[in-house]
């Protein structure tokens, strides 16, 4: 605070001065060429609020000057911000996690909106893409300047669904080839699915699959392990025979209502 001009003379007898309600101490201030410095550090990010009197004696009186100002501090910029153009993804089925700021403005004073768009807490955001939703999302910004100006800057994103899961058994998804098991190992084992290289670490459970032998009906079974009919049809199969587990169906723990896409079989060469 500068009292109109820069006098080592221009004191006031007496500062009160309050920090966001808090009565600064003595210690807290000094005068130094007309100015009143403030002896304390910036505080934590957001808008802070001066108020109070700077006491001057004029003619053996008292005369208060008021004081009623604001500012806003920012946590120092710590790192560079880069970003893949063409990367501006989010995915349909999941919680996208988003960080939503504005160099210069505290996350306070930050909004940000789109529908499917959740804050969890300061720049942290969840982006939920809803069924229906289209192939893109614009998200916008909108922060308020410490001078009061309004800035809205609005950011493209396109929607994704979730890739094809594979089908496994044994934790296996027979990449390159067949799996290669025992057929009592089959007969116990559970059947499952994955997302290869997928960004996000889905559970998926399995509800149902089809299960066939060569020369043998199809056998549908309700759950994620073979039943007895399926096992009865295995016991024919010959060794070295390679036996079918597909039609998988799963869904999302914790979000049995999204609609994976068709789940890619699973194929067993039988080593016994």
């Amino acid at each position: 605070m500068v009292l109109g001009r820069i006098d080592p003379n221009t004191r006031p007898n007496r500062v009160e001065l309050t920090l966001d309600g808090r009565p600064l101490a003595a210690n807290q201030v000094s005068i130094e060429s007309g100015k009143v410095v403030l002896n304390i550090t910036a505080g934590n990010a957001g808008d802070h609020t001066l108020e109070g009197n700077l006491i001057f004696l004029e003619d053996g009186e008292e005369v208060p000057v008021p004081v009623n100002t604001k500012f806003t501090t920012i946590n120092k910029p710590n790192a560079a911000v880069i970003s893949a153009d063409k990367m501006n993804v989010v995915y349909r089925g999941v919680d996208n996690p988003m960080t939503i700021s504005i160099p210069g403005i505290a996350d306070n004073n930050v909004t940000a909106s789109a529908t499917g768009l959740t804050r969890v807490s300061g720049s942290k955001y969840v982006m939920r893409p809803v069924q229906g939703q289209g192939r893109t999302v614009t998200i916008t910004a909108r922060g308020t300047l410490p001078d009061g100006e309004q800035i809205s800057t609005p950011s493209e994103f396109r929607i994704k669904d979730i890739p094809r899961p594979t089908g496994t058994i044994r934790g296996e998804d027979g990449d390159g080839g067949p799996v290669r098991m025992q057929r009592q190992g089959l007969e116990i084992s559970e059947v499952g699915a994955v997302i290869p290289d997928f960004d996000f670490d889905l559970s998926l459970r399995v509800t149902g699959f089809s299960f066939k032998v060569s020369g043998q009906p199809t056998v549908k079974i309700s759950g994620n392990k073979l039943n007895q009919q399926a096992k009865t049809a295995l016991r024919r199969a010959r060794r070295g025979e390679t036996v079918q587990i597909f039609d998988i169906n799963a869904n999302i723990s914790g979000n049995s209502g999204y609609k994976l896409q068709k789940i890619s079989p699973v194929f067993i060469e039988l080593t016994n």
